[in-house]
């Protein structure tokens, strides 16, 4: 049955059940729970893409808290904010898994000023500037002016860095990452100048995909903590779910039972084990 829902930017679009049930096979959810999902949703014909996020995460979290935590990703990136700063965080740790070895906001000096990077980064003898572009909204894109920004800042610090006899190893490209989208034009630009970029949905799997293959789901994709709870976790250092184990004095500290404190750190290690 054919409907349309609006789009987090407001457009409206046909309901797209082959994507529907690839989002919640993904997530770990097996034949039989995605068709009464599906079915659910078909039935109550939901008017926005929000809507039946909704109903999904109902009904995940009822089978099994770890799949509902897994099925959010997206919207626990948003919940990483209001700040930049755990994003930036969350950054660094996606490429340290991926063998970079990672400093975040480090004061790198330009030919004519000063900039702070987000995260600086090292593989096989070569440095990456990556500066990311948090939202704090699914629907919002970084445009083109992000790319030219951060474009301006590398090629000012490039020019101090040849010319430092100190840096014995190149500054080889600079990369933008946002939890969202890039706009089209932006995505070009990136490509014309030889700029990295990693989004949600680019490379293909974008963010993801990346998080699925090493287990780096946020803390914030718990579906049983409450929003001051996950933004103490976050206050304090602790971003990522494979890290729960590691936190116990911190859980003990906000007032959490030794019940709550195996539940949270059993829901946690689920969430990174499910392929």
């Amino acid at each position: 049955m054919t409907f349309y829902i609006r789009k987090t930017d407001g457009t409206k679009q046909e309901f797209n059940l082959k994507k529907f049930r690839a989002s919640l096979r993904k997530s770990g959810a097996d034949t039989k729970i995605i068709q009464k999902i599906v079915d659910e949703v078909i039935k109550r014909k939901p008017k926005s893409t929000n809507d039946i996020h909704i109903i999904a995460s109902e009904f995940l979290t009822k089978i099994k808290s770890s799949i509902a935590a897994r099925y959010n990703l997206k919207r626990a990136l948003i919940e990483l904010g209001p700040s930049g700063y755990p994003f930036e965080q969350f950054v660094a740790q996606i490429l340290t898994a991926q063998g970079y070895k990672t400093r975040v906001g480090e004061i790198i000096s330009g030919t004519c000023v000063d900039h702070e990077v987000d995260v600086m980064a090292k593989k096989d003898s070569q440095i990456f500037m990556i500066e990311s572009k948090f939202h704090n909204r699914t629907g919002l894109k970084s445009d083109v002016k992000v790319a030219l920004y951060i474009q301006a800042r590398f090629e000012d610090i490039k020019g101090a860095w040849k010319r430092n006899p100190k840096n014995t190893e190149e500054l080889h490209q600079a990369w933008m990452v946002t939890n969202t989208k890039f706009t089209s034009v932006a995505e070009q630009y990136a490509q014309c100048m030889n700029m990295k970029i990693l989004s949600w949905a680019w490379p293909k799997g974008g963010i993801a995909a990346i998080v699925d293959q090493f287990g780096l789901h946020p803390i914030t994709a718990l579906t049983g903590l409450t929003k001051k709870q996950k933004k103490e976790f976050i206050k304090n250092g602790f971003v990522l779910c494979r890290d729960a184990h590691t936190n116990i004095n911190l859980l003990k500290s906000l007032g959490f039972s030794n019940h709550e404190i195996n539940r949270l750190v059993q829901e946690a290690e689920d969430i990174c084990k499910l392929k």
